[in-house]
């Protein structure tokens, strides 16, 4: 299969109660394990979500495969059943070593799978077969290369060599502890470009709304013990906020996220913690860290370290500060957070 960022391309219908697989793939060789989980995983995200489908563009990780995916989810009324809503999903499957270039031209690509979805709904509307529909699947794979290889080939944006692909080898599935991180913030302080610099070693120098949700996964090794860590990239937008706590459950620990250099950020930083608090309600334990970030920027500094230790302090928060264009401070913050989960993880067992 030849490898140009996209691997292949699943659709699925998200409503088949009997599970008949998916109602179109390409390449056509793809074989039916790995189809299988494309459609379990996907399925799986909007289970439990009480009718919730986003609307936005997102990124999934399917470890199993060790490729990632872009997931558009489709929404729309049964013409004869007004009240009855079909769902299905478009899934592009790509290699997890490329997930920067799309982490990074999300927006691009984002405003593509939009207009596809459109055309689909329109083609759907006129009664149109599927090998159209399929069609307009074809031509969106052919689109997103040609503006990622155009966008790639005017940037200087690349990771750093040696750095981008952790070895995962020796890393005993049965023994590896995996810890769920949310990381909250308003939007533009900085939190897509803090995990990627951590997980990549990559800056994304252009501010990409995260209009839904990110999970990125990191494994290596704290205190001789084989850690992964799954951070959940939440948007920051407010109209997100009415479905965030959707994505709370199950989380170990949290990092809220303001910048240097704007006060609205920082003073937000209660109404993110006050907001995860009440969802976990007399079951709030979680581990939590306050980044101040974009060092950097010492010079349009608006809030200084002695008024974010003490919010910190009030909030039970461990007090960082960070830059995500330089790194500073990125690399040893994840890990003091995967030493807390460990440490709290052997905690409970003694």
């Amino acid at each position: 299969m030849e490898n140009k960022f996209i691997n292949a391309i699943v659709y699925l219908d998200l409503d088949d109660e009997k599970d008949a697989g998916p109602l179109f793939w390409f390449p056509s060789e793809l074989r039916k394990p790995v189809l299988r989980r494309i459609e379990l995983k996907s399925k799986l995200l909007l289970s439990g979500d009480q009718g919730f489908i986003p609307e936005s563009l997102l990124i999934i990780p399917f470890p199993a495969l060790k490729k990632k995916g872009l997931i558009k989810y489709i929404e729309r009324n049964e013409p004869d059943h007004k009240y009855l809503v079909k769902r299905t999903a478009i899934v592009f499957l790509f290699d997890e070593a490329d997930d920067f270039l799309f982490y990074r031209y999300m927006s691009f690509i984002d405003s593509y799978f939009t207009d596809t979805t459109k055309k689909i709904l329109e083609l759907e509307a006129e009664g149109a077969d599927y090998g159209k529909i399929f069609q307009e699947m074809v031509i969106l794979r052919g689109k997103i290369l040609e503006v990622i290889e155009d966008l790639r080939d005017k940037s200087e944006y690349v990771p750093k060599p040696g750095k981008r692909k952790e070895k995962e080898e020796g890393f005993d599935e049965s023994e590896l502890k995996k810890f769920k991180v949310v990381v909250l913030g308003d939007p533009g302080v900085g939190k897509t470009t803090t995990i990627l610099r951590f997980t990549d070693n990559v800056f994304m120098r252009a501010y990409v709304p995260t209009m839904g949700l990110n999970i990125t996964q990191k494994r290596f090794k704290e205190n001789h013990s084989a850690i992964e860590l799954v951070l959940w990239d939440i948007g920051g937008q407010i109209k997100f906020r009415t479905i965030a706590n959707q994505f709370y459950e199950g989380a170990s620990a949290m990092v809220i996220i303001f910048d240097l250099t704007s006060p609205t950020t920082f003073i937000n930083v209660s109404k993110w913690y006050n907001d995860i608090k009440d969802h976990f309600g007399a079951e709030f334990n979680l581990i939590g860290y306050l980044f101040g970030n974009k060092t950097d920027l010492a010079q349009d500094r608006q809030v200084s370290r002695v008024d974010a230790e003490r919010l910190a302090t009030a909030l039970d928060l461990r007090y960082l500060e960070t830059s995500a264009l330089t790194g500073d401070q990125i690399e040893q913050s994840f890990h003091a957070i995967a030493e807390a989960l460990i440490n709290a993880f052997y905690k409970d067992i003694f």
